[in-house]
């Protein structure tokens, strides 16, 4: 049997278990540090894609309330008994009172007994006007036009006001946004024209500060044709920025959208009818608007 030479089943030395430890650490820590690195980039991206995301899904809003404010919709109905034509006012039955509102256009029959009478009066199931012409039961009862104030003219720099059919279902809606670098909040309320107050506002943006050089949040394009005032685009600019400092730069992030000329479709057809002289189809603002 051979016996082992001494020293022959020796393990590492001291010094080479350091070295490997050594060498062991500073892999780990560069691991580490990438580990970190990464991490702070995704919490970066996240929080910048979250700011562009919640800007991109407020204004894209914004412009499609903006193109749709002004919208007349009626569901035509009929008079349901007949009406003596007059020079009073007088108060006749129709078959659905849904959308109408005192000061409302309504067109009443067709043809060459057609005429248009303004509302004076809405009940449950009737309506009051002066109906100069006579009409059997049956007649067909219309509504047509637009909303010149579908872009209210006492909207300001912070706060944009409109109204009309801007959901396209056929409820007349009061719509308001507020912007407020005070409450660093972009606000938004839809009410029912119906309803006595506004309903409870809406935060959609978050972080609002104020704009570069002070621009404002809303800017408008207005004519006056026919004694009618037509706000005919809205321009938009908003600058907000993140809740939490970036974790890379250590600094809150800030970002600013511009839209310019956010056109009101219905407003400039209402335009174009008071150009033509077709002023009977521009349709009164309804009582109670703008709402308290």
């Amino acid at each position: 049997m051979r016996t082992p030479r001494p020293g022959a089943c020796q393990g590492f030395s001291l010094v080479e278990l350091l070295i490997a430890l050594a060498i062991m650490l500073l892999v780990t820590g560069g691991a580490f540090a990438l580990m970190v690195s990464y991490q702070r980039s995704y919490a970066s991206n996240v929080l910048q894609s979250n700011l562009h995301a919640g800007l991109r899904s407020a204004t894209d809003l914004l412009a499609q309330e903006v193109s749709q404010a002004g919208l007349l919709s009626f569901a035509p109905t009929t008079l349901t008994a007949a009406v003596t034509g007059g020079a009073s006012a007088q108060t006749v039955s129709v078959g659905s009172t849904a959308g109408m509102f005192i000061g409302e256009k309504l067109l009443i029959d067709v043809g060459t007994s057609q005429e248009t009478v303004t509302i004076t009066g809405v009940g449950s199931s009737t309506v009051t006007a002066i109906i100069p012409r006579t009409h059997a039961s049956g007649a067909l009862v219309a509504a047509v036009g637009v909303f010149p104030q579908g872009i209210l003219s006492s909207s300001t720099a912070t706060q944009l006001r409109m109204f009309g059919d801007i959901n396209a279902n056929g409820t007349l809606v009061y719509v308001r946004y507020d912007c407020s670098a005070a409450a660093g909040t972009l606000s938004r309320s839809v009410t029912p024209i119906t309803a006595a107050t506004s309903t409870p506002a809406v935060v959609l943006v978050t972080g609002v500060t104020a704009n570069p050089g002070g621009t404002a949040c809303f800017r408008y394009t207005s004519t006056t044709v026919s004694g009618y005032t037509f706000i005919t685009s809205v321009s938009l600019t908003l600058t907000a920025r993140t809740t939490q400092v970036d974790p890379g730069t250590r600094q809150f992030v800030s970002e600013t959208k511009t839209f310019n000329g956010l056109s009101a479709r219905n407003v400039l057809a209402g335009l174009a009818l008071a150009t033509a002289g077709l002023t009977g189809q521009l349709q009164a603002t309804p009582p109670g608007i703008p709402l308290s």
